[in-house]
């Protein structure tokens, strides 16, 4: 009885009101209002139904972007961050400190080990050579070895990895990043970001002079 005295009080504001769905949009485009064509659905119907799922699309497509421009926002606020920590670096401890910190708790990195081209890091560091012959950042899957030399057991198969060489093919050394999800970093993403922290730090390294 509830539920008839219920419906009779929508019915009765309803025609009082009867601009309702012009104010309400929204809840108009996602009512299910059948057209009468007996047991068949009507043209009308059909192309409701369309538009109701390419606004649906348009929706999640609209909030994907809005998550995008989120994103871009913290990783440039990270970026900022990270360059005002290292103009006030004074020598090359100066600057891998403060990149490890940056990277981990600003940049939200799983894994982040930086090699250099001498002292203990210089044979490790000779394994990634090829890779770094373009001079530009590699994303993806390494060889057995070369994980290991980089993360030991912390990082098991099929973790992504993301190298970044510092100055002409890694002249200066190499920032690795690693993650445990295969997917984070893949030969299709895009490498701006990276190029952008490559050059920032190895600028540092330049500028803090040979340790």
């Amino acid at each position: 009885m509830s539920e008839l005295v219920e419906l009779d009080q929508v019915v009765a504001y309803l025609q009082q009101h009867r601009d309702f769905f012009v104010d309400q949009p929204v809840l108009l485009r996602e009512m299910e209002i059948p057209h009468e064509s007996g047991g068949a659905t009507s043209l009308i119907e059909r192309q409701v139904n369309l538009l109701r799922q390419e606004n649906r699309q348009l929706h999640r497509e609209i909030r994907g972007l809005v998550q995008v421009a989120r994103d871009n926002h913290k990783l440039s606020d990270s970026m900022q961050h990270l360059s005002l920590e290292l103009l006030e670096c004074e020598d090359h401890d100066d600057v891998i400190a403060s990149l490890y910190e940056s990277l981990r708790e600003q940049f939200g990195i799983d894994q982040v080990v930086i090699l250099l081209p001498h002292g203990e890091t210089e044979e490790s560091h000779e394994l990634f050579e090829a890779l770094m012959r373009d001079s530009v950042p590699f994303c993806g899957q390494l060889e057995e070895e070369q994980r290991h030399a980089l993360f030991g057991e912390e990082m098991e198969h099929g973790a992504s990895v993301a190298l970044l060489p510092l100055g002409e093919f890694g002249a200066q050394g190499l920032v690795a990043l690693g993650s445990s999800d295969p997917e984070q970093y893949h030969d299709k993403m895009g490498t701006h970001f990276l190029v952008q922290l490559s050059a920032l730090v190895s600028r540092a390294l330049q500028r803090c002079g040979t340790p």
